[in-house]
């Protein structure tokens, strides 16, 4: 794949993940949801996500592999604390309905959401922009 081509595909899952972090955020809103609406919500965005981290480490690696030496810049970032924070962002989205004080659970879920839009907005900036991944780059 050429690099633009695999930033489309990175940011099109990033599109999907914020929308269903949306869906999960309109869950904490409604005034009755349903009984396990925000854990069905959650897995559902935790599976994504998780799919989403397995592509995205796999595309960078492999297009930093067909490229130069001196143009493998994402798979520098793409480095193993990265990769740890997919892994512990997938956890946070799967235990934040953990608690019953649903105060707690609310604020545990609102912050899980927001570290994980707060990352996607960095790799949007580090990782997927058109100077890393454009077809033009090294």
């Amino acid at each position: 794949m050429k690099p633009s081509e695999v930033r489309s595909d990175l940011l099109g899952e990033h599109f999907e993940l914020r929308r269903l972090i949306e869906a999960a955020r309109g869950v904490l809103e409604a005034s009755a949801p349903a009984p396990d609406a925000l854990e069905v919500a959650l897995e559902r965005l935790a599976v994504v996500l998780a799919a989403h981290a397995k592509h995205e480490e796999e595309a960078l690696y492999e297009l930093a592999e067909s490229r130069s030496e001196q143009a493998r810049k994402p798979s520098a970032v793409m480095d193993e604390d990265h990769v740890g924070d997919h892994e512990r962002l997938v956890a946070e989205v799967r235990a934040a309905c953990a608690t019953t004080d649903a105060a707690a659970r609310r604020a545990r879920v609102e912050k899980a959401l927001a570290e994980l839009d707060a990352h996607m907005t960095s790799e949007e900036v580090v990782l997927l922009g058109e100077d890393m991944l454009g077809d033009d780059a090294p």
